[in-house]
């Protein structure tokens, strides 16, 4: 079919406002970050043939079908707040691409104590009106910060700092799905195969409702999804210590892993107070505070629960991360960096505007990037953290003008080096590298890529097990026999392959 033709009838389907075919939009969403990052190879430019902008469930349920009988390749957008990975088609000037902008209806049912949402609601959205109601409980969601929106295979992939080591993973909290699939078939699972059903993900619908998770809309089209909620704590605390070295840090948060105290606690090396920056509220005293004070090991850690409970474990935490040779900041060094207070009660907080724009390469905007993997041991985290500094520390020494941008959220946010270790008896670690950077000085561009490619080769020679994201084709690495599966899950649903060939899956199965 022509291109027009295509066109034409989509209008049909969405009205003829919401079919955008012009340069602007279709480089909006054909590009990331990663394809300035000297990543070309895995993430290359790729621009779909035209955006579509549907308004219900009936409206993507008929272009997935016109597609299908078309074999036009779909693929779909959330927020685009960290990367656009997912969103890209897998091969140049193909395909429809989804923007849920128009789909935004966020509803409570206090019975059931679930929150529906649309694909295209966001993280505030959500916070706004279930503290509106005040009725003791809060929603937990993990990934990207408060104006990422709910497409659950970009929002529900990362963790809510603090609060994330207690709740799980984001997708722990979904309950239901509305998924169309790829012949145009709607399912409903968990919580939503009724309207009554109980806040459960495995029924009493179908057990799918984890399926379109990871999959970067692989499998379908998520229009609707339900998420429990969690009681709001009667307390909430935050702890941040500081040691003289990176063993001190790394074996005192060894013996908290054993003790089990805190609903989450964070091990940060050199050049790693950003991160608290970036959960700060009072983010621009942060940014002053964070400057003058880089060159320390610490570790923060979050309470939450009866204020007698609060209590007994900060005071049980400080003995113990003394005794490792750990010094409590003083409470007005905590004030500045207050945001993890907010995370440990597992509220969604918008941050800075400055890291919550759209990576896209064409329009100067910010938001962030991050590398990073799991260790299996302590020594290997502590390894990763120490060599990283050091490679980042060597590639800035040939760019100096970057450490002296004017703009402290670039420079700080690109030297954090950061470390979780999940409480509950979880001893492994996963660490991150995050970068923020501002499209208005793009040469920095070809820096990044080279730091990237530093803490990508140092991952291998450690042995840490790489985390992966849409093309990335690391993303499976890990779990072989998974992948294996869900390939053959893709066959049935899709044979055509026209749920985002090349993103998720391979072009070629």
């Amino acid at each position: 079919m022509k291109t027009q033709d295509i066109i034409k009838n989509l209008k049909k389907i969405v009205g003829a406002d919401w079919v955008r075919t012009d340069d602007l939009s279709r480089y909006h969403f054909g590009s990331d970050v990663l394809t300035y990052f000297g990543q070309g190879a895995l993430y290359p430019e790729n621009h779909p043939l035209m955006i579509v902008m549907p308004e219900s469930t009936k409206h993507v349920q008929a272009v997935i079908r016109f597609a299908g009988k078309n074999n036009i390749p779909l693929y779909a957008i959330g927020g685009g707040t960290v990367l656009l990975i997912g969103s890209i088609p897998g091969k140049p000037d193909v395909g429809i691409t989804f923007d849920f902008h128009r789909m935004q209806n966020v509803t409570l049912d206090k019975e059931r104590m679930v929150v529906r949402a649309q694909p295209g609601a966001t993280g505030l959205q959500v916070s706004q009106l279930v503290r509106s109601m005040n009725i003791g409980y809060r929603p937990y969601f993990g990934g990207s910060p408060g104006t990422s929106l709910f497409v659950p295979y970009q929002v529900f992939t990362g963790q809510n700092k603090m609060a994330g080591y207690s709740d799980g993973m984001g997708i722990n909290c979904a309950t239901g799905m509305e998924m169309v699939l790829p012949n145009g078939e709607v399912i409903r699972t968990g919580s939503m195969a009724n309207p009554k059903a109980p806040a459960w993900p495995h029924g009493p619908g179908p057990a799918l409702t984890y399926l379109p998770f990871f999959s970067n809309a692989g499998y379908g089209i998520v229009t609707q999804m339900e998420f429990r909620l969690f009681p709001t704590p009667q307390e909430i605390g935050s702890l941040w210590v500081t040691f003289k070295t990176l063993h001190e840090a790394c074996e005192a948060m060894n013996a908290l892993i054993r003790s089990e105290y805190a609903c989450g606690a964070t091990v940060m090396g050199p050049g790693c107070w950003t991160h608290c920056l970036y959960s700060s509220q009072h983010w621009q005293e942060g940014a002053h505070f964070v400057k003058a004070t880089q060159d320390i090991n610490l570790i923060g850690l979050s309470f939450r629960g009866s204020k007698n409970k609060v209590a007994y474990e900060r005071r049980a935490c400080i003995r113990l991360l003394e005794k490792h040779g750990g010094t409590v900041m003083p409470d007005w060094m905590v004030a500045i960096l207050d945001g993890h207070e907010a995370n440990a009660a597992g509220w969604q907080q918008c941050n800075s505007p400055k890291i919550c724009g759209t990576f896209n390469g064409k329009s100067d905007s910010g938001g962030i990037f991050v590398s990073g993997g799991v260790f299996d041991t302590m020594e290997k985290l502590e390894i990763y953290m120490r060599e990283g500094m050091k490679e980042y520390q060597d590639v800035c020494k040939n760019n100096p003008e970057f450490l002296n941008h004017p703009h402290p959220i670039i420079r700080l946010y690109a030297s954090c080096g950061q470390t979780y270790l999940s409480m509950g008896g979880h001893a492994n670690a996963a660490g991150e590298v995050i970068f923020v950077l501002d499209f208005a000085s793009r040469q920095f561009l070809p820096m990044i890529g080279e730091i990237k490619a530093r803490f990508d080769k140092l991952m291998k020679s450690i042995g840490m097990a790489p985390l992966g994201v849409g093309r990335d084709s690391r993303t499976w690495t890990e779990c072989p026999d998974h992948f294996a599966m869900a390939k053959i899950i893709k066959r049935v649903l899709d044979p055509k392959e026209i749920m985002a060939p090349g993103v998720a899956f391979p072009l070629s199965q």
